[in-house]
Parts: structure tokens; sequence; C-alpha cells
């Protein structure tokens, strides 16, 4: 019961405060959000220097990425974006306790909302990038920002190095969409009632039977 109460005075607060209160009424997802992002982004690098590196080795020195990496690159970010959708579906569905007790407001941008808090540093990063790809007085600054920017956000790496091989690294801010997309229209789906596209989770399984 003391669960529950503080549950619902946090719902509660979520919906009359600012920015402070919904970080931390969102702090688990958001948190989780952040790691899903930092683990991906190590394990898609690992997996698009190591088959890359293979291939060479079998298939000689190329100056294009080759098939492999590409497909690496394709597993890595569509196991990216699954994370981000199981994530913010199950914070749909929690959400939707609240919204059907009229302890909260149902709020559709909230899934896109707690999605930009989460990787807010990386988009940043992104937009300091297209932003001094346009100035010539900044391609120092802009190369380096460049390289940061690839391997904070290597679940795309493939793709990203597409646009670094014919200089359009203004174009890195497109690796933004996806995760956005998925974000928005999963919590939608999760808040909304509707399946997980996957096996649902335990926990969610075990609150339905209550």
């Amino acid at each position: 019961k003391k669960a529950k109460k503080e549950g619902n005075k946090m719902g509660e607060n979520e919906n009359k405060g600012g920015f402070k209160s919904f970080f931390v009424g969102n702090t688990d997802a958001i948190s989780k959000l952040f790691v899903y992002h930092i683990a991906m982004c190590l394990f898609g690098l690992v997996v698009s220097i190591a088959l890359e590196m293979l291939t060479t080795q079998l298939n000689g020195e190329k100056e294009m990425l080759n098939i492999a990496t590409y497909v690496g690159g394709v597993c890595a970010a569509f196991i990216y974006l699954g994370l981000i959708y199981v994530c913010m579906w199950e914070k749909g569905a929690a959400d939707k306790v609240k919204v059907d007790g009229g302890r909260e407001k149902r709020n559709n941008v909230k899934g896109l909302l707690i999605w930009l808090l989460a990787n807010s540093v990386f988009i940043a990063i992104l937009l300091f990038i297209a932003f001094t790809s346009f100035i010539p007085a900044l391609s120092d600054i802009h190369r380096i920002s460049a390289i940061g920017g690839l391997y904070t956000n290597a679940m795309y790496y493939p793709f990203l190095w597409l646009f670094s091989y014919y200089n359009i690294t203004a174009l890195y801010v497109l690796a933004v969409v996806p995760g956005a997309l998925v974000a928005t229209f999963s919590y939608i789906s999760g808040v909304r009632g509707d399946r997980c596209i996957f096996p649902e989770p335990k926990r969610e399984r075990n609150r339905k039977t209550r």
C-alpha cells in the first residue's frame, strides 16, 4: 500500500510540476535509455570494426566498407531500436494504470520527451557537428567533433561512416530520427493498451494478472 501511495503521489507531482518533477518521475526510463545507448555504442563499434578487420584480411584493402559491416550495422541498429521499443512500451503500459485511474493525464509526446532527455548529450554533439560543418573556420573542430559523433552513435557506425566518406557529416543529425520515432510510438502503444510486439516482460504479465 505504501509503494502504491508513493506511486500515486509521484504521478500527481509530475502533472503539477515542471522539468524537475518530470525528470524525477521518469528517472528509471531515462537512465535505462542512457545505459542502452552506451551499451549499443560499444556493441556497434566492436561488431563493425571486427567485421571490417576480418573481411579486409580475407579480401585485401578496400576503400569502402564491406557488405558484412553494413549487415552488422543494420543488426546493431535494430537491436538498439528494439531495446528502446521495449523500454518505452513498458513505460507507457505502466502509465496506462495511472491514466485509467485518473491520477495522470495522457501525454502522447511523453515518450519522445523521455528519449530526448536520455539522449540530450548525444543529440547536442550531433547538432554541433551539423552547425560546424557550415563554418569553414571551424573545420578542425568539426573534424574532431565528427569523430566523436561517429563513436558516440556507433550503433549506426557504417551509415555515419558513409556520410563522412562523402563529406556530408551534417547528415549525422539523422541518427536522431529512428530512436525518436520508436520512443514516441512505442510509448503511445503501451499507454493505449496495445500488445507488445515482443514477448511481454514477466513483470508486465504479472501486473495484468493481479
